[in-house]
């Protein structure tokens, strides 16, 4: 089931042969991994990181975009999606 608080990621492979995960609606941050599912494990709490550090800095948080080709839908960690909710931007 999908929540206003789903993003779509982005993997790609560095030069390093690591996969690297961010997050377009946001514009900044990004994690890595070993694997595919390590690097999405880690956005899940890069999504928290992002979406606190931008509640904390009182500005709303960026409408999910739908997601495209090759993404993959994140969610936060559990216990993050109901605190401190803001409202999204249009």
């Amino acid at each position: 089931m999908s929540t206003c608080y789903d993003y779509p990621a982005v993997l790609e492979r560095d030069e390093g042969g690591r996969y690297v995960a961010f997050f377009p609606d946001f514009g900044w941050g990004a994690t890595d991994g070993a694997s595919p599912k390590e690097s999405l494990r880690e956005a899940s709490d890069l999504l928290r990181e992002l979406i606190a550090t931008t509640i904390r800095e009182g500005a709303n948080l960026p409408s999910p975009s739908p997601k495209g080709a090759g993404q993959f839908v994140v969610q936060p960690p559990l216990e993050m999606a109901p605190r401190g909710a803001r409202p999204l931007a249009n």
